[in-house]
């Protein structure tokens, strides 16, 4: 069984995992070092269930930080420790990045505060300007994992800090207890809050009927539906993919669907790798067959993109980056269980 000082965890991991705003389906995880085992959120599991089962997989912090000194491709599998009760679950894809923080309480999150700076070209200045007097740092996009372990390592040589903003990514956040990474989490997001652009209207009718036709069906959330009526979003949407989860739940950027119906622009949206599909002015469509995670991280992308003022310069993820994200085996493990 886990240990009685996770019990704290569980419940702050609950909480921002029943947040659309701060967690989506499967992303973001949390930790807890105790007596040098990492207590580490396991992979493709939802933090909105941390009441309910046991989502943390130990693994023992010694060996983890040797292999991550010694540049080793896997320093996680090694050092689960396989004679605790692990329930062979697989741990976070950011193991290693849990295990290279000082602080003992590790949350991250996919916070769509955090995301909607974090996709601006200029977003370190409008960080500053929010977080300082925090010791907070600021990290272009990296694939997560290794790669964005190694950069979190060389900036620590060089300041430290308990605010972790992830280019195109999220947000992380270190402290010694529990309860001071609850505190600090809230004060970051009230300072990164700003205003969201209001959703317009849509079409009587939606797309339904035609969708089905197509093998699509209307996207879950009501947000994700005002995403169809809202030209900036949209723009910003379709013009490429922005943080690593659209790309493992959602595929390539979302694509334009007009005129509507167009069952030749489906075919080409699916070959071209996208899920997510949008009829301006109607709604917003997925695969008959998309999991709940496809919505959640629908509703992700309306949520962000309703913070992004017009006209603002987004740094996107490029199709290199989409490429290794959905060649990538921790992912696809990720993509089963959402399944």
């Amino acid at each position: 069984m886990p240990p009685e000082p996770l019990r704290a965890l569980a419940a702050l991991s609950a909480t921002i995992g029943r947040d659309p705003e701060q967690v989506q389906a499967a992303g973001g995880n949390t930790s807890l070092k105790l007596k040098g085992i990492l207590w580490v959120k396991a992979s493709g599991l939802w933090l909105a269930d941390a009441l309910e089962r046991n989502l943390f997989v130990p693994v023992r912090l010694a060996p983890l930080l040797h292999g991550i000194r010694r540049g080793e491709p896997d320093p996680v599998t090694p050092a689960i420790a396989r004679d605790l009760d692990t329930d062979g679950l697989r741990p976070s894809i950011e193991t290693t990045l849990h295990g290279l923080l000082p602080h003992r309480v590790v949350v991250h999150t996919h916070s769509v505060r955090t995301i909607a700076l974090a996709i601006r070209a200029d977003a370190e200045d409008q960080l500053e300007a929010r977080l300082s007097g925090l010791a907070w740092t600021f990290l272009p996009y990296a694939q997560p994992g290794v790669p964005l372990t190694r950069l979190v390592a060389a900036r620590l040589e060089t300041r430290p800090f308990d605010v972790l903003v992830l280019g195109n990514h999220g947000l992380v956040i270190g402290a010694e207890t529990v309860e001071a990474a609850t505190a600090l989490l809230t004060e970051v997001e009230r300072r990164l809050d700003g205003p969201v652009r209001p959703g317009g209207r849509l079409a009587a009718g939606g797309l339904e009927t035609a969708a089905a036709a197509l093998g699509l069906r209307q996207a879950r959330h009501m947000e994700v539906q005002a995403l169809a009526a809202d030209s900036i979003a949209m723009a910003f949407a379709t013009s490429g993919t922005l943080y690593p989860d659209h790309v493992i739940f959602l595929g390539r950027a979302p694509r334009m669907l007009a005129p509507w119906p167009d069952a030749e622009a489906v075919e080409a949206a699916r070959a071209a790798g996208s899920k997510l599909m949008i009829v301006p002015g109607r709604g917003v469509a997925l695969p008959v067959d998309a999991p709940r995670s496809a919505d959640e991280l629908a509703l992700c992308l309306a949520l962000v993109t309703a913070r992004v003022p017009e006209g603002t310069p987004l740094v996107y993820l490029g199709t290199e980056a989409e490429d290794a994200l959905l060649n990538w085996d921790a992912e696809k493990y990720r993509q089963e269980l959402a399944r």
